[in-house]
């Protein structure tokens, strides 16, 4: 089974979990809150549970101190169940999971723009009315900036792209006069063989 499979499965019963308490808007909170804490390899949180060397207990106990008066009892007792089940190490990846399920409830797809330069405010409001029409769903926009784009905008939603970089413009020019040059060479080159017949 695969971990994204595993994830989700950890996910969903979260998800149902906290829906039957009556506390889904605090944990929707707390996997928000703890998403945030777990971004990129290097945080200490991260390493702390990808750390096959700590034991359980520790963990467990670190994670009381650490969290019991920032998340919910029910978002402590899922962390908890993690660790005693040894999933620990697909943490980030059940909280992605959590957050793409609420996601897909809700109409929510997530737009990573890639741009040269710093998006106005008034970019950005334009860029996210384009694709909210375009999609159909509320966006929530990831703006990264990019220098080596030189200019335009690069968007990805899921496995879609559209690449309105100047870079990618340039690219594409490039490739039309090389493949309109080939085609010359070949067209010139097949000419005095046709006309030797």
């Amino acid at each position: 089974m695969s971990q994204r499979t595993v994830a989700r499965r950890y996910a969903n019963a979260l998800y149902e979990e906290a829906d039957a308490t009556g506390v889904l808007d605090a944990v929707d909170a707390d996997v928000t809150l703890l998403r945030d804490s777990l971004q990129g390899a290097a945080h200490p949180l991260a390493r702390f549970f990808e750390n096959p060397v700590i034991p359980k207990e520790k963990k467990e106990a670190v994670l009381k101190s650490l969290l019991s008066d920032r998340v919910t009892e029910l978002t402590l007792r899922f962390l908890r169940l993690l660790v005693q089940k040894d999933r620990e190490t697909i943490t980030a990846a059940v909280l992605d999971q959590y957050q793409a399920l609420r996601d897909e409830q809700r109409g929510i797809v997530d737009a990573h723009v890639r741009v040269a330069r710093s998006l106005s405010d008034d970019d950005r409001e334009a860029i996210l009315d384009t694709l909210e029409t375009q999609t159909g769903q509320s966006v929530r926009l990831h703006v990264k900036e990019e220098p080596a784009l030189l200019g335009g905008v690069v968007i990805r939603i899921g496995d879609q792209v559209f690449d309105g970089s100047v870079r990618n413009k340039l690219s594409a020019l490039r490739d039309r006069l090389r493949d309109s040059a080939l085609s010359m060479e070949a067209h010139g080159a097949a000419s005095p063989a046709d006309s030797e017949e």
